[in-house]
């Protein structure tokens, strides 16, 4: 008898050859499936002929694995109507067996479909299909923790996607096809218990704010520091890029090279860099003014109160000169708009969300540097691999039905309880640990893109 090259007990090996890139196996099912799909009954049918099968297995010995089988077709007699029985080992929507299937599904983490589907012997199109059958199998089963902090931000990859993320614990949450209002406020009423949520991070995205507001009335929401404060950066840089209409090429070419020292914080430079910054403010008043009311903005966050940050903003807005009142204007508006989500960060909490963005940085360069993945597989990477998740044990509180001993009750009791009516339960309260998953771990994930497959 042939070897089981196989190792599968739902099939027969009858014959199997080898080439240099291939396994040819012969095999008949061990059983089968004699259910009628189209009436339910199995228990009258009868045999009608038998459909060759073509079906792809797990590449073995680094060579394909190719399973030639007769399978058994039917005639139901209640209905007259025939079908191929089904075999346990083989996948019932493919030409392929349910280990390799899901193989597929694992290996899609790991590898870009073009590379598997190589290997296995079959076009990309089905390896990408197979994922995503595997993918949304993934996401039924993926439980999250409820954030106390829930943080929404946004990631480029092709087009917007929303990215939501646990501020307190600083973790990878999900990832969203888009970050329009329906798509916000279609997760955020999928969140189990809502109520824990007391903040919520985000930049200043009118649909952020409006779907937060009608899902999470409760929720204290807090404009991200880092996006408000790099403002101050994107006025200086447009005085800057003015200022080359009336510069010649060397000295703009110049300028544009030290353009990020002009960006960094004075208290932050190099006795150096401070050199070379002084150089320019020195030799362009309206640089230097530009220069002076971005750094005068950025204090606004070395203060500690709402109270105390509002009367220096003002303050600071009151000083910028007309020349330069296009240049700070989407500062102005920012804060006529959202003020009072601005000020919210000086709470307690002091929430941000800028750890995201090495995340995000990361994303885009394994997004548009060719690896291959599409954005339906980074989530499931980021999302689904275990190895990255974050997780925490936590003591709840449960109520226990109490059994009901027979010396509880009275002997008249019982018997009149069993007639006329069940017994009122008695409940006892007991403390159980719960394990919680908070999402991908944000550390180990940066730490685990730089070895993914290019």
């Amino acid at each position: 008898m042939p070897v089981n090259i196989l190792n599968l007990p739902g099939l027969q090996v009858l014959d199997f050859k080898e080439t240099d890139t291939e396994y040819h196996v012969k095999a008949v099912p061990a059983a089968h499936s004699k259910l009628c799909p189209h009436c339910g009954l199995s228990h009258s049918t009868i045999g009608h002929g038998k459909l060759p099968l073509f079906v792809r297995d797990l590449p073995t010995h680094g060579k394909r694995m190719m399973i030639h089988v007769d399978a058994p077709r039917l005639l139901c007699k209640p209905c007259n109507k025939t079908f191929t029985a089904t075999i346990p080992e083989i996948d019932a929507n493919r030409l392929m067996t349910s280990r390799l299937v899901g193989w597929i599904g694992r290996q899609a983490l790991d590898y870009t479909f073009a590379a598997i589907a190589e290997q296995v012997g079959i076009d990309e199109k089905t390896a990408r299909n197979v994922f995503s059958e595997y993918a949304a199998k993934l996401q039924a089963d993926f439980k999250r923790e409820t954030p106390v902090i829930l943080g929404i931000d946004e990631i480029y990859l092709g087009t917007a996607r929303g990215v939501i993320t646990n501020i307190g614990e600083r973790t990878v949450v999900d990832m969203l096809e888009n970050r329009y209002k329906t798509t916000i406020l279609a997760f955020l009423r999928s969140l189990e218990h809502p109520e824990r949520i007391t903040h919520c991070g985000m930049d200043m995205w009118r649909g952020y704010r409006e779907a937060v507001q009608e899902v999470l009335p409760h929720v204290a929401i807090v404009v991200d520091k880092y996006h408000v404060a790099r403002m101050g950066n994107e006025a200086l840089e447009r005085v800057r890029r003015k200022m080359k209409e009336t510069l010649t090429p060397r000295i703009n070419l110049g300028l544009k090279h030290d353009r990020k020292l002009l960006t960094k914080r004075k208290h932050d430079l190099t006795d150096h860099q401070y050199l070379i910054v002084t150089g320019w403010l020195n030799s362009f008043s309206l640089l230097g003014t530009a220069y002076d009311l971005k750094e005068r903005y950025m204090q606004i966050w070395d203060v500690e109160t709402k109270e105390e940050a509002l009367a220096t903003y003002l303050n600071w807005e009151a000083t910028i000169p007309p020349e330069l009142a296009k240049a700070f204007r989407p500062i102005t508006v920012a804060w006529r708009t959202w003020r009072k989500y601005i000020l919210n960060y000086f709470d307690d909490k002091r929430v941000t969300n800028a750890f995201t963005e090495s995340f995000n940085a990361k994303i885009r360069r394994a997004y548009q540097n060719g690896h291959g993945y599409s954005f339906e597989v980074l989530r499931a990477k980021i999302l689904f691999s275990d190895a990255l998740q974050k997780r925490s044990k936590v003591q709840e509180q449960v109520k226990v039905k109490r059994k009901q001993r027979f010396e509880d009750v009275g002997m008249e009791r019982m018997c009149f309880e069993l007639i006329v009516a069940e017994p009122e339960p008695q409940y006892d309260v007991r403390t159980v640990v719960r394990v919680t998953n908070l999402g991908t771990d944000l550390p180990t994930l940066l730490a685990e893109i730089d070895g993914w497959t290019i």
